[in-house]
C-alpha cells in the first residue's frame, strides 16, 4: 500500500512540474522585460555557483560555447585599458617561454631566428666594418697612436682595437655610503631611463654585506667589484666610508676603471669627513661631488679622420727613424768620448799625456803615448769603469823613456815630503840610481800606510825597485790607576810600570808619548779637568826621573772616559793615566 502511494506521489510531481515549467519561463521573461536590474540582483548570487558547476560537468561545452567570444573580448579589453592584459599576462609569458623552449627547443629557435638572426648581423657587420678601419689604420698616425696607448696601458694592439670598436654607454652612477646603504648622491645622463636608486643601494649593500660574512673565511677581507647582467654590468669601488656603483652597458674600457678609481679618490680625500657622518641629509654633501659624478658619464668621442698617404708616411717615417738613430749613436759616442777624457784628465799621473778616446759602434778605443805599462793598463781601468758596455781596445803605447836623474831624485825627496806631512809617519829615503833602488826606513801606523808608501815610490819614473823596511809604529797599551779625586796611585806596581814605559822608549827612539789624564764623570767638569792634568803631570815628572829626554813626553787633560770605558764600568777604571805613541809631523823632513 506504502509503495502505490509513494508511487502516485511520484507521477504527481512530475504532472506538476510539466504543468509549472511553462509558467515559469513566462513569468521570467515577462519580469525580465520589466525590471532588468532587479532581475539581474535575483540571478547574480547563483550564477557564479551555477557557471562553476556547469564547467565542471561540462567543460567541452562551455570551452565550445566561449571559445568564439574569446578574442573579441580580449580586443575590447585593450581598447578599454590597454595595460590590464599586460599586467595579466606579463607574469606568465615568462615561464610559457621557458616551458616551449624545453618542450619544443628547436620550434623556438626556428621561430626566433628572423629576428635575433638579423640583429646579430648587423651587429656583426658594423663591428667588423669598424675593426677593418683599425687595422687598415694601423700605419697612420692613429695607428701609431694606438701601438703606444697599448705599450702603456699594458694590453694587446687587439684588444685596444675592440675596445674602441665596441662601444659602452654609462646609464646611471651612484655614490652610496657604505655602512647605512642611503644614496649620497645620483647622476642619469639621461632622463627617461632612471633607476630606483634607493632600492638599487639596498641590494649592492645588502650583497655586499653577503659576499664579506656569508663567503669570505674569516680574518680575511675581500670586495665585491663587478656584477653582471646581460649586456650590461654594475662596477664597483669601494674606498673610506663610502663606494661608487656605475651602471654601465657594454664593455666599459680600463680607462673608464681608473676614471672611477681616481674620482673616488678625490671625494674620500675632500670630502671623507662629512661622508662619514652622512645621515641622509644631502644637503650636507657639497654639490661638487655631484660634479665629479657627471664627468663618469661623459664617454669620450674620436671623429674619424680622413685616411693619410700610408706609403708616405710609412717612408718618411723610415727616414726620421734611420736620421734619429745616427744621431743618437753619434750624440751618445760624443757624450762617452768627453766623459772618458774627463776622465783620464782628472787622474794626475794621466793628465801630462795625450790620451785620445774614440767611439765607433760598440767598441771604444784609447789612442796615445805613456812612459810605462803601469799607466797604460791604468789608463785601460779608467775607460773600462766609464764605459761598462763597450769592448775596450786600449791601443796605448808604452814607451820606456831614460829618467832623468835629477827629476828622479827630486820625485823622490817630493813623495817622502809628502808622506811625512801626514800624522803618524816618519819615513826617510835613500835612492840609488845605478840600480834604481829606493830604500825606505822610518815608522808608520799600520801596515795599509806601508804599502801605500811603497806603491808610491814604485810609480816614479826611473825607480825600479823599492826596498820598504819601515816599522809599524809600536802600541803601548800601560794604564796607571788613581785614588778617587786625588792623584794618589791606586796601582801597587807603578815602579815597574814606569821602567817599563822608559824600556819602550829606549827600543823606539824616533817615537814620541802623549801622557793623557782622565778622571771618572763625579764632580764639576772644570774640576775634573784640572785634576787630570795634575795627575799627567805627576807621570810626566816620574819619566823624566827616569831620564827621559823631556823633548819627547806631552801632558794633556781628557774629560772623556778612556777608550774601552763606558759609564756602566766601575768608576777605578775611569780615573787613570793613559799612554799614545806618536811621531810628529816634518821630524823626517831634513833628513
Amino acid at each position: 500500500m506504502t509503495e502505490l502511494l509513494n508511487l502516485k506521489n511520484l507521477e504527481s510531481q512530475d504532472s506538476l512540474l510539466k504543468a509549472i515549467v511553462p509558467i515559469l519561463d513566462k513569468a521570467i521573461q515577462e519580469r525580465s522585460q520589466q525590471d532588468v536590474e532587479k532581475m539581474g540582483e535575483a540571478i547574480a548570487t547563483i550564477l557564479p555557483t551555477a557557471i562553476t558547476l556547469e564547467i565542471k560537468q561540462s567543460p567541452t561545452e562551455i570551452a565550445k560555447a566561449i571559445a568564439p567570444e574569446m578574442a573579441i573580448a580580449i580586443q575590447e579589453q585593450i581598447r578599454l585599458d590597454p595595460d590590464s592584459i599586460a599586467k595579466t599576462l606579463g607574469p606568465e609569458m615568462g615561464e610559457a617561454i621557458k616551458t616551449q623552449i624545453r618542450v619544443e627547443q628547436d620550434a623556438m629557435v626556428d621561430a626566433l631566428y628572423p629576428v635575433i638572426g638579423s640583429t646579430i648581423s648587423k651587429y656583426m657587420v658594423e663591428l667588423v666594418k669598424t675593426i677593418n678601419d683599425k687595422v687598415e689604420s694601423a700605419f697612420s698616425i692613429e695607428g701609431i697612436k694606438r701601438k703606444i696607448r697599448a705599450k702603456i696601458q699594458g694590453v694587446s694592439e687587439a684588444e685596444l682595437i675592440l675596445q674602441e670598436a665596441v662601444n659602452y654607454e654609462v646609464q646611471a652612477v651612484f655614490l652610496i655610503h657604505k655602512a647605512s646603504g642611503l644614496v649620497i648622491r645620483e647622476v642619469h645622463p639621461s632622463l627617461e631611463l632612471r633607476l630606483e636608486a634607493d632600492m638599487l643601494a639596498g641590494l649592492l649593500t645588502a650583497i655586499r654585506s653577503f659576499v664579506n660574512e656569508g663567503i669570505v673565511q674569516p680574518g680575511e677581507f675581500s670586495e665585491l667589484h663587478q656584477i653582471e647582467y646581460d649586456a650590461s654590468q654594475i662596477i664597483l669601488e669601494v674606498a673610506g666610508y663610502c663606494y661608487i656603483a656605475a651602471v654601465v652597458k657594454g664593455a666599459p674600457s680600463k680607462q673608464f676603471t681608473q676614471r672611477l678609481k681616481k674620482t673616488l679618490s678625490r671625494i674620500v680625500l675632500k670630502y671623507g669627513k662629512l661622508i662619514a657622518v652622512y645621515d641622509g641629509n644631502p644637503a650636507t654633501i657639497p654639490n661638487a661631488v655631484e660634479l665629479l659624478l657627471e664627468k663618469l658619464t661623459k664617454t669620450e668621442t674620436r671623429e674619424k679622420s680622413s685616411k693619410p698617404p700610408y706609403a708616405l708616411l710609412f717612408i718618411v717615417a723610415c727616414l726620421l727613424a734611420i736620421w734619429g738613430f745616427v744621431i743618437y749613436r753619434s750624440i751618445r759616442a760624443d757624450r762617452i768620448e768627453s766623459q772618458t777624457a774627463n776622465a783620464l784628465d782628472a787622474e794626475p799621473e794621466l793628465s801630462i799625456y795625450r790620451i785620445v778616446p774614440e767611439v765607433r759602434g760598440d767598441r771604444l778605443t784609447l789612442t796615445g803615448r805613456v812612459p810605462n805599462q803601469y799607466l797604460k793598463g791604468k789608463a785601460g781601468n779608467i775607460a773600462a769603469v766609464v764605459a761598462p758596455n763597450l769592448n775596450l781596445n786600449n791601443q796605448i803605447t808604452a814607451v820606456n823613456v831614460p829618467a832623468d836623474p835629477v827629476q828622479t831624485a827630486g820625485e823622490v825627496e817630493r813623495v817622502t815630503w809628502i808622506f811625512n806631512q801626514k800624522d803618524g809617519i816618519a819615513i826617510t829615503s835613500q835612492h840609488d840610481y845605478g840600480t834604481k833602488t829606493v830604500t825606505l826606513e822610518g815608522i808608520v801606523p799600520d801596515f795599509n800606510d806601508a804599502e801605500e808608501i811603497t806603491q808610491a815610490f814604485e810609480k816614479i819614473p826611473g825607480v825600479e825597485t823599492v826596498t820598504n823596511i819601515v816599522q809599524i809604529r809600536p802600541i803601548l797599551e800601560t794604564r796607571i790607576y788613581f785614588e778617587s779625586g786625588s792623584t794618589q796611585f791606586s796601582s801597587p806596581d807603578i815602579v815597574s810600570q814606569l821602567r817599563a814605559i822608559r824600556q819602550f822608549l829606549d827600543r823606539n827612539p824616533k817615537v814620541y808619548l802623549r801622557i793623557i789624564g782622565h778622571t771618572d764623570y763625579k764632580g764639576p767638569q772644570a774640576k775634573n779637568q784640572m785634576l787630570g792634568m795634575q795627575r799627567a803631570r805627576l807621570i810626566e815628572q816620574a819619566l823624566l826621573a827616569e831620564q827621559i829626554n823631556p823633548a819627547r813626553l806631552q801632558v794633556i787633560s781628557s774629560p772623556k772616559l778612556p777608550p774601552g770605558v763606558t759609564p756602566d764600568h766601575p768608576l777605578w777604571l775611569s780615573r787613570c793615566v793613559r799612554f799614545e805613541v806618536f811621531v810628529p809631523p816634518n821630524q823626517f823632513s831634513d833628513q
